[in-house]
């Protein structure tokens, strides 16, 4: 059986062809996230224990807009959602700054805030990954 990891290099050389932030492979031993940066390709591995359960689905929460990225309030100094925080549905979890105006990224399900994948006051596209949300189970939608 050939090994899943022996084709990371083709994946990576692919992805950086692409304008796709974030793939993921899981299976039921691990997860492989490749982060393309556009400048590079990163691999970052976690084994069974360190990956989410199947059991437990995780969505990405995505940039509705162009815009600055902003994980805490511009004139607060801690992040609105700091990993590992459970939420709500239609909570807060960051900011997109355009111009003037502060556009809120809200949580479309409860969960638990598992990543971030946008530094702050970064500049971020339409559809692109800011956070990542370990679903709860009685909250999901079909």
């Amino acid at each position: 059986m050939t090994n899943p990891l022996d084709h990371i290099d083709q994946l990576s050389a692919w992805l950086a062809d692409t304008d796709i932030g974030l793939l993921e492979l899981r299976g039921p031993t691990g997860a492989v996230r490749l982060s393309n940066t556009g400048s590079s390709v990163q691999m970052h591995k976690a084994d069974g224990a360190e990956s989410a359960p199947p059991h437990a689905p995780t969505i990405v929460v995505r940039a509705s807009s162009p815009g600055l990225f902003l994980d805490r309030h511009p004139l607060h100094e801690r992040a609105i959602v700091p990993i590992g925080t459970e939420v709500r549905a239609g909570e807060l979890l960051g900011l997109l700054q355009v111009g003037p105006l502060l556009m809120p990224v809200l949580a479309p399900q409860a969960g638990t805030m598992t990543e971030l994948f946008v530094e702050r006051a970064k500049m971020v596209g339409y559809g692109e990954p800011l956070f990542e949300l370990q679903v709860n189970g009685s909250e999901m939608t079909p």
